[in-house]
Parts: C-alpha cells; structure tokens; sequence
C-alpha cells in the first residue's frame, strides 16, 4: 500500500513549524513501531483507521476462525466486546480472540519502509556533522537511565487494584482534596448500581461492560484496543506513529514489550484531558487547530521518580473521533471498576458482587481453559496468598495460615466460594469498632435505635449541629446501604422502615464523609472583612514542576495548585526571543512556558475550587514591548474577571473576598519604584550561629560559606540560589538562546540564580516597570520596603514582598517588630522562600502566619512538613476556599500590648490511636519481609523556640526532654511497634497532652507511620515512613475518626487510614511568669498545666534536679496533685 506523505502545514499548521519538528526526526534513520499500512497523515483518519485494523489481523498472532477464551498474560480471559468498529473500519469479520499478548517482532515493531522525509517534509536532514556527538550523547543517557525492575513490573501486573487514590475525572473538576473523603461513599458504594448487578452494560457505546459468569463480574472491551490501535505520539522533539495495545487484566498500556519503561498503569492515570482542555498542550507543541478533536493529552504518576518528576504526561492524536472516544471511556470506565474493585472489599460491607469478581479473576487465572470433569472451583493456600497480594493485605504468613485454617471448614486444605467468603469476613474482623458498638448500644444484637445514634452523636462525636432531619437521613442512608450488600431489602413494620443500625451500617457510617476528620457541616463563615484580615493560600514559583535550578516549567504546575485551591499564583515573566513574552525561573536551567499559555490555562482553572478572588503575582523582567504583550494577553483572555479600577470610588478599604468573588487581581510593582538592588541591604544569607537541631522537620537555607561555588560563572543578577539541602556547582555557562534579560526591570520578588559570593549594595535604580502593566495593580500595588514609617507604607493598596531571610531580618530587630505585627494588621505582605533552598524546600510557615502575613507563599510542588502544614491551614470547611480568617489578636492593632505580652493559652487535647489499616507495603520491602508499624505523633506550634510548655502522658516520648517546644522543635511520642502486620495493626495508644502557646490557632498535628524493620528498634536512620497525614488542631472533629494517609509526593493511599479518637478542651487564659522566673520556680506552671499521673518526664526531670541540688522536692498524692515539701 503506498504511503500518503504529509506536509508541515498538516502535522504543525505552518511550514517553518514543520522545518522545526524535522530536526530531531531526521536523526533516526527509520520510524520504530510504525504499521506499514498506516497512513502517515495524521489527519487522514480515515485511511488509518481501516488499515490498522486489518494489519493486526494479517498478523501471524491472530488466528481466523471460532472465538476462543485464551487468557491474557495475567490470565483474565477477554472476552470479545460487539465490536461496531470493526464494521466502521473494514469487512473483515473472522478477527478471532487474541492469544496470550506475546506480541512478536513483527507487530511491536513493524519494519518500516518510509523515511522521515515521506513523515515530515523534504526538509528533513537524515545526516548531519554531529552525528557521532548524538551517538554518544545518546548511549550515555541509555547507560544513565534507570529501568523499572522485572520484578515490579510483574508484582504490578499482578495487582487487583489501585493503592494510591488518583481519582480519573474531567480536565474542569478538580480531583477530591481527600482529606476528608471517604472509601465508604465512593463508587463501590454503588458497585452494583454503576456497573449492574446483573451484569447490565453501560449505556455509552463504548464504555467497559460487565458481563455475569458464574456469579462473577467481569468486564470486557472493545477488541480492536487489545490487538493495538495506532496512534500519533507527539513530543518535543518528534512526532510518531506508534501502536498501542491495552492489556485489560494488568490494567496497563504499553507499546513496545521489550521496553518496560514504555508503558503506564491505569491505576496511576491521574487526568486524561481532551478538546479545549488539553488546547495548551496542543499548542505548546506546535500541533494544527485541525487536531483538536482527536487529540488527548494522559496525565500518569511516574512511581520510579525519572527525571525527579512525580507526573509525566503523554499527548497523542487518534486517528478518528470514534478512535479517541474509545480510548478515554474505556480507561475512564476500568479505572473506575478497578478502584471500586478494591474498595469494595477496603469498606466496612461485605459485597456479593465484589468477591464474585475477585474470585472469578482467580478462577481463570488457574483454569484459562475452564474446569475439567472431575475439578471443583476452590482455591489452596499458594492461591490464597497469591490473592492477598493482589488485594495489597500485608500481613503475615502466619496470620494468613491461621485465618486459611480457620476458614477451612472441610479441612481439605482448599476453600470454595463461600469459605473463601468466610477467610475475608475473618481478615476483615475488627474487634475494636465491635467493643465500640457494644458500648453505645443498649441492645447490640438488634443494633443502635436512633435516639442512640443521636446520644452517640451528641456525647461521644461532638457534632454540635444536631439537625434531626440530616442526621435521620444520614441514619437511614447508613442501614440501606449496609442491606443492599447482604442483598436483603428493608421490610417495612406497619408502614415503617425499621429503625435500627446493625453493627456494619455503623461501621459504615464511621468511615462515611458524615463522619470525615473534618466537620462534613462546618458552619459558614462571613467573608465580608478587608482583605489584610485573611490568611490567603499561596504558591512560589508556581510554574515550576521541580527543582528552582533545572526544573521543567509547566501550565500543569498552576492547574495542580488552583484545583489544590490556591488562591495566589506567581508568574516570573521574561523576554521571549520571538516577541512573546516567557515564564521561567530566571538565569537558572529550569525550561520555559510561554506567558499566554498560562493565562489561558489560569483562566480555565481560577475559580474551579473555590469563588473568592485570585491574586497573581508578577515578576517582571521583561522589556517595555514585551510588557504591554503581557497587558494585551491578560486583558483580552481574562476579561471582566480582571479588576481594572476601585470598586468603590475613594475607598481607602481593601475590599472583601466576597465584594470581590469570581474577580482576578494583579499584584505587580509600581512604576516609579527603586529597583531590585536595593532589597540586598535585607536580603542576604540567614546569619551563622546556633543551628537548628537534627530533630527539626524544617532546614533553613543554607549560608554563602556552605556553598561550593568556586565554577560558578558571573553572571550580573543578585544572589538568589544556595542549597538548602546542600549542593555543589549545579550550572555550566551559557544560557538558552530563546532567553534575553531586561536587567533593569526585575521587581522586589526576584529572586533569579545564584551568581556571585560576594553581596554588593547596588546604586539605586528606576523601576523599568511600564505604566499600563502597573496600573493593573489596583488593589495590590508593590513597593520597596524602606521604612514602616515611609508614605508608602501607609496606602490601603500596597503590598511588602520579602524573601524569608529579608523578613527574619527585619523581625530580629526589637524596634520594628512591633511595626510589623501592626502592618500586617493593616496592610497585605508576602513572603516567599529564599533563593538558597536549591532544592525547592520549604521553611515552617507558622512562623510568619504568627506576625500576621497573609501571603505565605510555598513551593507547592514540594510535599514537605512546611508544604504539609500549608495544605492543613485551609483544608477544613470554608478554609477549602483559600481564604481563613485571621485570629483577633492578629487582625485588630494594639498600642498598650506588643507580641512579648501576647496572652498565653492553656490547650488540652487527648488522642488515642486504636488501629491501622492495610497500610502500605514500601517498594523496596522483599516479598518475604513483614511490616512492623508504629505511628509517631508530632506536635507544632508556632511559639519560638523552646518558649511552648506540654505535659502529658503515654506512648513514648521521643523529642526534648525538658518539656519545651516551639519552632523547629517539636514534641514528638510514639506508638509501640506492631510486629508483622501491615494490615491490621492495633496500637491502643492514648496520649494526653497540655500544652502552653501564645497562638493556639496554629497548633498543628502531624502522625507519621512507620515501618521498623527488624521488629524491635524504632526512630533509627533504618526505619522507613510509610505514609503521613497533618491536621490544624483547631480543625480536627473529635470522637471516632479515620485519618486519611498519604505518600511522599501528597498522593491519598486509597484505603490507608488511622483509626483515632480524638477529644479536645477549649483553650483558656493562664498566666505565665517570664522566663527566667519559670526556671526558677517551674511549679507554678505544672499546677495550671495539670500533670496526668506519676511519671511523666518533665516532673521526672525536676524530681531529679531539685534531689540534686539538695533544696526540695516534688511529692505527688494518691490523687495525683503535686505539692512541694522541704529537703
């Protein structure tokens, strides 16, 4: 079949496009993976679509003739859908079932007989004079690349499910922030509904069917993707026809089988985004508007961590619509199944239809060809293991022997269905939700009436808003939900549903988002107060995906934070080489986006998650032309959301988050304003001195000393980058051609690379900032920082942008930190990262939400403690807006009290940690190894350092011994270790905790699981974290809650959790000595604290001093009261 060559103007839209794309082309002397009867045009559906088809069917794989139910690799038959498309692309109707996916040479990579000029145009070069340099460049990167190990990859295509919740949706909802989401109310909830309990098929054409076999659900898909379809693989340095097949039991994608690096998992799918939604990915690679419609662009996890990106994303271009319908529903469709799949036996019920599944996957996993006469569905204990693999149950093999054993009831050393129905009710056991129910209701056996359910509400849960109507309905929900499982319907007595909650419509209710970690009906808040009185939600270098030296930047990065809802982006705007101004970190390695792909994209995404106002912060260095682009682009693409003028006329007011809802405000730097040089009196390295403990979660940035700089090059742009992680020379010299620099006109934010050891006061200079862009700056106008006392510093409308060590430096001095408390009072600050956390780290926000500063602005694409406490400020109710309201003490200015006379607070807390839950497995665990949990428990607040008292009792204390917390040191206990089980731990664990804080809004928790390996020692370099989670105190519902889990990169585990009861006390005033009559006389304090009981180790401490010292000592009673008595 002759091939149809396609011009650029095809593949690109404009000829010099075409030219551009040939380059990396022609230095392949064949396409790989390319059919030859595939047509080269991308826009010749069509032609594509008939010939791929009957291409695969030529192939010596496919056997013509009686379907048959051959396995695929993992052993799940697959059964041959209706398939429309094979009417729609050919007559050939006697395609037979695939064999097992052991795809030959012959179709993983077709030998190809066009050339890149028949692909491209004539303008490609298939020779050129670095041909050998490209050799080389090109073996030391496969020498370099890290694989994915056989082993994970076949652990992986032997997985029933997901692990981790990456919730697949359309492009325009932002995914489930999680935390405070429940398993219980997602999809398995409505397996049956969803998919049919009697194996009803999906009303779209194209969606996966679920057919009934032998009791079981089984779903099944369009054939044509498991022999392969071709699609066009575009990246930035090529554009290809490449086939891809579907392999439905491993839930994987692949398209070359000796390659595991080429392919992804459905599991890790986070977004697939079609049309308008993926348009800016579409034309960051220079690809037709003719393709729109058949282009998608897949948003996966990279688990391996290549290239230190947590995402990658992959765009084709389908031949056809119906192509490209096919693909997206049908991945869509078995994400959906498989999560619902593995939450189905994650929940609290016992699903028919769920365990049918699972055993029917195993069914014909070990009998491909069906039961022989003679032969009985059942499964021994190599099977049963091989199960609980694939369900992710970590525990160990004693534990399963003794459940198999149990289970076995003819003591055959098999089970059939309904015994294996019996070993996962066994595993599933919780003792612990059991004795809670006992003790609630009067008559276990017939379950909970309502008026019980309210007690248990109102005396244990502390739900403060008992509106009989909701918590009925919620009551009611509960008991249906639990009998559709067990298949028994409601039977009304005289006309009434029965009134009572069994122990598993209980149990469901627990892990319902009615009973979330946050209060699932928070009361709303007003949002009526001036802008300077909120905490708002904010993001540094926003655009990055990683590291601020040589990350990659993306739209993706700003479409994460506004789903996540932030609510103050940062734009780095240089000259673009073309006259379109850029987005990069400046004179570092990061890469580049244009300036108009994310206004789009940030138009798009602004008020997804939330309606209040959107702040973006600019900074500007770029030329004048280059700046009045950047006024065109945002006035034309944002439009009437962007304010432009007061909205009230001689209004010296901020206005409110609500006056200004669904409203986009600029925050750029005046146009008459001194340049960047002078910020460097204040913007200097951290002072040495004393260092932070080892203990600390936070590291501060690191000083010019530590840094090994001595290749950098000079370049003429102030210090902004050393390691806080620790870094030697990370740049060569040069920069990218397509990047020039207005030196001039950096703002106060800047915050560009690294360039010279010494630190020189720069003359003072002119703002090169042009009038049209600054007058955007409506209510959020930038200025230099000279003085608290200057003119500036007293206009409604201005905004302070400190880098962390300019603020430190300015708060250590006693004369002005009063003044800044009282600006921030008044007036909108920001504060970002120093330009010395190389690796994008983050400092400990507590300790400027304390003075008062709104835009704590973090690097978001870093999940660490500080990020981790960012997310928990505005993860609760109407936090989840981005907005929070400040405490009054930082809202309301005083002139008799300074922050050193700031009201102490007495807050007490008690949380019990009961139980875990199928916690997960580390890939770098052996399959033999067990996990051996304990959970470590971490309290911040945001006093300084060692100025914080807690007191308390239970578990294992393992930070400071003399009782003191504050920044940087925080007060850790831990759990006992749990040996060998991973999937149901009970810990049991109740700590009690006092604690004495200037700002009890900003007190943090944070519970860390870990695994310690051998089973006996705990908080040593060996141990492993397993996952995390972090809760602002004053959000956190009490009674019987489930904490949610998650991985390093932020990622929800999907039915990972901590079982906790939590029970909290108002906060209320004590009085405090100073600090050097506390260590003096530190009794005082332990009366208003209250010590629980004998032991705890600060009386232990002081029992032992005052012994020393020979003076008095403490004598605790039967009642636990301390008193002193003379020596």
């Amino acid at each position: 079949m002759a091939s149809t060559t396609s011009s650029p103007t095809t593949l690109n839209g404009d000829a010099d496009t075409g030219s551009k794309l040939s380059g990396p082309l022609s230095r392949f002397p064949q396409l790989q993976h390319v059919s030859t009867s595939a047509a080269s045009n991308i826009s010749s559906a069509s032609t594509i679509g008939s010939t791929s088809v009957s291409t695969a069917a030529s192939s010596p794989i496919f056997t013509a003739g009686n379907t048959s139910n051959a396995s695929s690799p993992s052993g799940t038959p697959l059964h041959i859908a209706t398939d429309s498309f094979r009417d729609r692309v050919g007559s050939n109707n006697t395609l037979a079932s695939p064999v097992p996916l052991e795809l030959g040479e012959s179709v993983m990579a077709v030998p190809c007989t066009l050339t890149p000029t028949d692909i491209i145009g004539p303008n490609s070069n298939s020779k050129g004079a670095n041909l050998m340099r490209r050799f080389s460049r090109g073996a030391a990167n496969k020498l370099t690349r890290r694989r994915p190990s056989a082993s994970q990859n076949d652990k992986r295509d032997h997985s029933s499910g997901p692990v981790i919740l990456r919730r697949p949706s359309d492009s325009k909802v932002g995914p489930c922030s999680g935390r405070d989401c429940s398993i219980e109310d997602e999809d398995h909830e409505n397996f049956d509904l969803c998919y049919g309990s009697d194996a009803t098929s999906l009303n779209s054409e194209h969606q996966v069917q679920l057919t009934r076999d032998v009791g079981g659900i089984a779903p099944k898909v369009d054939s044509a993707l498991s022999r392969g379809t071709v699609l066009t693989k575009v990246t930035k340095k090529k554009t290809k026809q490449v086939r891809f097949f579907l392999d439905l039991d491993a839930a994987k994608v692949f398209w070359d089988l000796s390659n595991p690096a080429k392919r992804f998992y459905i599991d890790d799918i986070k977004e697939v985004r079609v049309g308008p939604d993926a348009c800016n990915y579409r034309e960051e690679h220079q690809i037709s508007h003719e393709t729109e419609s058949r282009w998608f662009t897949i948003i996966f996890a990279d688990p391996d961590r290549s290239n230190r990106r947590p995402a990658k994303t992959m765009h084709l271009i389908s031949p056809d619509e119906y192509t490209l319908d096919l693909w997206t529903s049908t991945l869509k469709h078995i994400s959906r199944y498989r999560i619902g799949l593995m939450t189905g036996l994650a929940g609290s019920g016992q699903s028919e239809s769920v365990l049918k599944a699972h055993w029917q996957r195993e069914m014909s996993r070990l009998f491909p060809q069906g039961l022989r006469p003679g032969e009985t569905a059942s499964l021994d204990l190599m099977a049963v293991e091989s199960v609980c693999r694939s369900l992710h149950i970590n525990c160990s093999k004693n534990m399963l022997h003794a459940q198999f054993s149990r289970a076995d009831a003819a003591g055959n050393g098999k089970l059939d269905f309904s015994e294996f129905k019996d070993f996962i009710s066994r595993l599933k056991d919780r003792k612990d939700l059991k004795a809670i129910f006992r003790n609630i209701a009067n008559n276990p056996r017939e379950g909970l009436t309502f008026p019980e359910f309210l007690e248990f509400l109102r005396d244990i849960q502390k739900e403060v808003d008992l509106d009989m109507h909701y918590w009925r309905s919620i009551f009611e929900k509960s008991v249906r939900r639990s009998r559709s499982r067990v298949q028994t319907p409601l039977e009304p007595v005289d006309g009434q549903i029965p009134q009572r909650m069994n122990f598993d419509a209980f149990s469901s209710y627990l892990r319902s988002d009615s009973n979330g970690i946050f209060s699932s009906r928070a009361p709303r808040l007003r949002f009526d107060r001036p802008l300077n009185e909120y905490f708002i939600s904010s993001s540094h270098n926003t655009y990055l995906l990683g590291r601020q030296v040589a990350g990659a930047s993306s739209t993706e990065a700003y479409i994460t934070a506004l789903q996540q809802g932030c609510r103050c982006v940062e734009i780095d705007c240089w000259d673009g080489a073309d006259g379109r101004p850029i987005v990069l970190h400046g004179r570092t390695m990061t890469s580049s986006v244009l300036f108009a792909d994310c206004i789009l994209v940030i138009n798009r995404y602004a008020f997804l998650s939330s309606d209040f106002p959107l702040i973006l912060s600019l900074e500007v260095h770029c030329c004048q032309d280059q700046q009045y682009a950047m006024v065109k682009i945002m006035k034309d693409v944002l439009g009437d959301q962007l304010v432009l003028e007061p909205l009230l006329a001689n209004c010296p007011i901020l206005p409110s988050p609500e006056d200004l809802k669904h409203r986009i405000l600029v925050k750029v730097k005046t146009s008459e304003e001194p340049d960047e040089g002078d910020n460097l009196l204040f913007d200097t390295p951290p002072p040495s001195g004393r260092k932070r403990s080892s203990s600390s979660p936070f590291m501060r940035a690191a000083t010019l000393d530590s840094l090994s700089l001595q290749a950098c090059p000079p370049l003429s742009s102030p210090p902004t980058m050393g390691p806080a992680d620790g870094a030697g020379p990370f740049w060569t010299p040069g920069r990218r051609s397509f990047t020039t620099t207005s030196m001039s006109s950096a703002t106060e934010d800047s915050d560009g690379a690294l360039t010279s050891v010494k630190v020189k006061k720069k003359k003072r200079q002119t703002s090169k900032i042009s009038k049209p862009l600054s007058d955007l700056g409506v209510y959020t106008r930038g200025y230099k920082w000279h003085s608290f006392m200057s003119a500036e510093s007293k206009r409604f409308n201005h905004v302070y942008s400190f880098a962390e060590g300019s603020f430190d430096n300015i708060y250590r001095d006693a004369d002005t930190k009063t003044l800044v408390e009282n600006h921030n009072k008044k007036f909108l600050t920001r504060v970002y990262p120093s330009r010395y956390r190389v690796r994008s780290s983050n400092f400990d926000p507590n300790q400027y939400w304390r003075n008062g500063v709104q835009m704590v602005a973090l690097n978001w694409q870093t999940y660490d403690i500080g990020m981790q406490m960012n997310l928990a400020m505005f993860a609760a109710g109407t936090d989840r807006t981005g907005y929070v309201l400040k405490p009054n003490n930082l809202r309301y200015p005083s002139s008799s009290l300074d922050s050193d006379r700031r009201p102490r607070m007495l807050v007490h807390f008690e949380i019990e940690i009961i139980s875990a839950q199928q916690l997960p497995r580390p890939r770098s665990m052996g399959p033999d190894d067990n996990i051996n949990p304990y959970i470590e428990m971490e309290v911040l607040t945001a006093d300084d350092r060692g100025q914080s008292l807690v007191s308390g009792e239970g578990g294992t204390v393992v930070s400071a011994r003399n009782g003191t917390t504050g920044i940087g040191q925080p007060h850790r206990r831990r759990t006992k270790i749990e040996q060998s089980n991973g999937y149901s731990p009970i810990f049991n664990d109740r700590f009690k905790l006092s604690l004495e804080t200037r700002y009890p809004d900003l007190i943090f928790i944070r519970w860390m699981v870990w695994n310690s390996p051998d089973g006996r020692s705990a908080g040593g370099s060996n141990s492993i974290q397993l996952a995390s989670f972090t809760a602002k105190l004053s959000s956190l519902s009490q009674g019987y809650r489930y904490l949610p889990l998650y991985d390093g990169s932020g990622d929800q585990y999907l039915f990972s959790t901590l079982f906790c009861e939590i029970t909290k006390e108002d906060p209320v005033p004590t009085q405090r000595l100073d600090l050097e009559e506390l260590k003096a006389d530190r009794v005082g304090i332990f009366r208003q604290i209250g010590l629980f009981k004998r032991g705890s180790s600060i009386e232990r401490e002081d029992r032992d001093h005052e012994k020393r010292r020979g003076r008095q000592e403490f004598i605790e009673d039967d009642s636990g009261r301390v008193s002193l008595s003379p020596a």
